[in-house]
């Protein structure tokens, strides 16, 4: 993501923090001079913020370590002020694998709520009544009867074991974008489909958000207000991309495949890429060696940014990128679009039975999507059928 930048990493997942995060920090402060708190007092709000984000950090690991047991990798987890999210590269087809997969993050909040209850719950009978009173005194704040002296020890302790309630709490509500939607949409999916699965699930969670809203405003918080809107924009985002993996799902790589495409060798100027570039004919371009052999792919960016250098006369070869990976012809729209949409590959080569017969790139699958989207608002039956280029191209399944 944009204006990210990566703090960590653990299990080959990078942690990167969006540069707004930052602003939290300034709220602290800001929120610290308008009610006269102490340096000390406002390092322990800081750090009640910090443990509540790496609690985040762990639910997110939640998720993406039990994705990556159904082989679902993922690019990367991103801290901003509302919140963490672990970018999968895609949800398991199987849903009873998205269940365990959404239902891991709460459950890592959930032990370590637990294993932290257990301190003051097994060391005596005062902390343990400590430890009630103030979970009571959180629930009847205007009372004091459950007013409880403790240490700073406590105080944390405490803290953290109601951080991770609350985090597993609010993510399992039956609402996208938080896990229980994720859930509650696994379970429909085993009687209803993923569609109609999705579909009845973003009407219970914009249905919780329309709830949300309005106590939001009855009572003034008005942040609740906002969450409630995000929970209602996300639900409908949802559903948007369950019918777009439904369309996806009914095409093939050859469906948006091109035959014709310029070769490019490692031993060629880069100016010979210039050409096809700058009539918008090719953006990027596969590299092969002097015996035919596919090295690489020439991105645009690095053609371009040689050509700011002026340095034209550079061969393909010094700029080229390994980073690619090959399709078949028969692979579904659906397995390609994350490929390209969310690892970035700009240029793919297309297989068929073992021959290179093509490429697709990030520009034909926006095309194909947009145009199918048009045709459905516009309600006209599409002529982009199945098969339709199959038979054009002359390729063919089996």
């Amino acid at each position: 993501m944009k204006g990210s930048f990566q703090i960590a990493k653990f299990f080959g997942i990078p942690v990167q923090v969006h540069w707004t995060f930052t602003l939290i920090f300034v709220y602290v402060f800001y929120e610290g001079m308008g009610k006269s708190l102490s340096w000390m007092e406002m390092g322990g709000v800081l750090i009640i913020v910090l443990a509540l984000f790496f609690f985040v950090v762990l639910h997110e690991y939640g998720h993406a370590l039990a994705a990556r047991r159904y082989g679902v990798d993922t690019r990367d987890i991103i801290l901003s002020p509302i919140g963490g999210v672990a970018r999968l590269d895609r949800l398991p087809e199987h849903p009873m694998h998205e269940f365990v997969v959404a239902v891991a993050g709460p459950m890592v909040n959930i032990v370590i709520g637990v294993a932290l209850s257990c301190v003051p719950l097994l060391s005596s009978e005062e902390s343990r009544q400590d430890f009630i009173n103030f979970f009571m005194q959180i629930l009847y704040p205007r009372s004091n009867f459950f007013a409880a002296d403790l240490s700073p020890f406590q105080y944390f302790l405490f803290i953290f074991v109601a951080i991770n309630g609350i985090l597993a709490a609010f993510n399992l509500l039956p609402a996208f974008p938080m896990d229980g939607g994720r859930m509650l949409r696994a379970l429909l999916s085993l009687r209803l489909g993923r569609l109609r699965a999705t579909r009845a699930s973003v009407y219970i969670g914009q249905f919780i958000a329309v709830i949300l809203v309005g106590y939001g405003l009855w009572n003034f918080h008005y942040t609740m207000a906002l969450i409630g809107l995000f929970v209602f924009i996300m639900a409908a985002n949802e559903y948007r991309m369950a019918k777009l993996d439904g369309l996806l799902e009914n095409y093939r790589v050859q469906d948006v495949l091109r035959t014709r495409y310029t070769k490019i060798y490692s031993r060629d100027p880069l100016s010979l890429a210039m050409g096809p570039l700058s009539q918008g004919i090719e953006h990027n371009f596969l590299v092969f060696d002097q015996w035919q052999n596919l090295v690489g792919v020439l991105p645009e960016e690095r053609i371009l940014e040689a050509a700011k250098g002026q340095q034209e006369g550079t061969m393909a070869g010094q700029l080229v990128t390994t980073r690619f990976e090959s399709v078949l012809a028969s692979d579904s729209l659906k397995s390609l679009f994350p490929k390209m949409q969310w690892k970035g590959y700009p240029l793919l080569p297309v297989y068929d039975k073992g021959k290179l017969v093509g490429v697709v790139d990030k520009n034909a699958l926006n095309n194909f999507i947009s145009l199918q989207a048009k045709l459905e608002r516009k309600r006209i039956p599409s002529l982009l059928r199945p098969g339709l280029f199959r038979r054009r191209t002359g390729l063919t399944e089996g």
